[in-house]
């Protein structure tokens, strides 16, 4: 069981750039996903990689992200491929403290605003 209490910032976060055009190489870096931290193996973390931004994409409009619905969806998908007691938490801001089980924690950003943070407990 492990604890930690990381701040909610994307590492390319620049207080400075609001309104301002977005350079190119930032741009291309906000389009995938940036592990901030995660205990996983490899593996794991890549498919779990794969099943958040896929229903992160999925649940995308025009007007945003529907966060309540891909959180859902998360959640479901991972409970049906590693067993219960997932947890998923999508956001712009905020800060935590979890305890979850070794080897089932992913903090990570995407899209440039969104923080994603899965864990098992």
């Amino acid at each position: 069981v492990q604890k930690i209490t990381p701040l909610c910032r994307p590492p390319f976060y620049h207080p400075t750039m609001s309104g301002a055009p977005l350079p190119p190489d930032l741009k291309k870096q906000m389009q995938k996903a940036v592990v901030s931290h995660t205990d996983c193996s490899p593996e794991m973390l890549q498919e779990i990689m794969d099943v958040a931004t896929g229903m992160i994409d999925k649940c995308s409009a025009s007007d945003g992200v529907k966060i309540e619905t891909a959180c859902k969806m998360i959640k479901e998908a991972l409970d049906k491929q590693y067993g219960t007691a997932w947890h998923c938490v999508i956001g712009k801001g905020y800060s935590f403290d979890i305890t979850s089980q070794n080897g089932t924690l992913l903090y990570f950003f995407y899209q440039g605003e969104y923080s994603v943070m899965v864990f098992k407990c």
